[in-house]
């Protein structure tokens, strides 16, 4: 995939980081994947491989559960298996990330990872046991010992997702040929469902599949991990993020806001009445987020740099109220 010119997914507009914040999720995870694969086929022989693929078989040993996540981490000794995964990581992943969030991030592409692995393993231990009394102990066996690693289910349930966020963004597939995000989204998948059909293939594509799922489902609901786990934090904003970058910029319309929550008057405690400056404020800073908001769904739709001068304007003195208003 190649990102250049004004009308195309270049970094300047989606996924970019100040050099001065720290590093990413996203680089975090590309290294400990490159450091695990150097590691295992230089120094190690492939015995990583060995203890941290999954198997068929595991999926009925709860000793081996552990490989639901560690397969992820693994990569086949060719180089085009992890240069493709870590590519698209790197390219996608940034825009996912910063839409979201380093920590949600992280979350959501360990549960792709584990969840890939459920399924793939679940599936091809239910389809071998199927036809159990047609082979023999020793078939059997060896069909469970059947194994797969890579970090594919997790990027391509990150590639679903950056086209579910951006499907206007236009991708340039090998450099050369422009596409929407969705459709390329739309192309993974039915490529997908057609290599699952392939009993011959080395491609794990029921992880790939099991990952888009997740994407899908995890867009569709809104399925926020930070906020399932207790990490979220009463009305939490991105808007300040812009053009601070602390984490990326978070150009987002995602936000986590739990004030409502603590509105309820239900245990007798009813808020106090406000006054009128407090409701003029309050009037202004509605509408003040609401400009906001649009201003960053242009931005999510067609990139930083369909905005106008007064526009971005807007947005720099929007982000120094919200910093200073805490």
């Amino acid at each position: 995939m190649g990102f250049q010119d004004r009308d195309y997914y270049r970094e300047s507009t989606f996924g970019r980081q100040n050099q001065s914040q720290p590093h990413s999720i996203i680089f975090y995870l590309i290294m400990t994947n490159v450091i695990i694969w150097v590691l295992d086929f230089t120094l190690l022989k492939g015995h990583l491989t060995e203890l941290f693929a999954l198997r068929t078989g595991d999926f009925v040993h709860p000793t081996q559960w552990y490989r639901f996540l560690t397969y992820g981490f693994c990569h086949s000794a060719g180089v085009w298996h992890i240069l493709g995964n870590m590519f698209t990581l790197y390219f996608l992943g940034r825009s996912v990330e910063s839409r979201y969030g380093g920590r949600e991030f992280l979350f959501f592409y360990l549960f792709a990872t584990v969840l890939g692995g459920i399924y793939w393993s679940g599936s091809n231990y239910w389809a071998l046991e199927s036809v159990r009394d047609q082979l023999t102990q020793p078939e059997f066996r060896y069909a469970s010992l059947s194994s797969v690693v890579g970090a594919s289910g997790a990027v391509s349930a990150v590639t679903i997702l950056f086209a579910l966020n951006f499907p206007r963004v236009i991708i340039l597939i090998w450099g050369l040929i422009p596409m929407p995000a969705f459709v390329l989204g739309i192309l993974i998948i039915v490529m997908d469902v057609a290599g699952a059909q392939n009993q011959n293939t080395n491609i794990a594509h029921s992880v790939h599949l099991a990952g888009a799922a997740f994407a899908l489902i995890y867009y569709i609901f809104k399925i926020r991990f930070c906020s399932v786990f207790g990490h979220g934090t009463p009305k939490v904003r991105h808007y300040e993020q812009i053009f601070s970058n602390k984490r990326g910029d978070a150009y987002s319309d995602h936000r986590f806001d739990y004030e409502d929550d603590y509105e309820d008057d239900s245990y007798g405690y009813a808020p106090a009445s406000k006054t009128a400056e407090e409701l003029r404020l309050e009037e202004e800073n509605r509408k003040l987020e609401e400009e906001v908001d649009r201003l960053l769904r242009k931005i999510s739709q067609f990139g930083m740099q369909s905005l106008t001068p007064q526009e971005l304007e807007q947005l720099r003195s929007a982000s120094q109220r919200f910093k200073d208003r805490r």
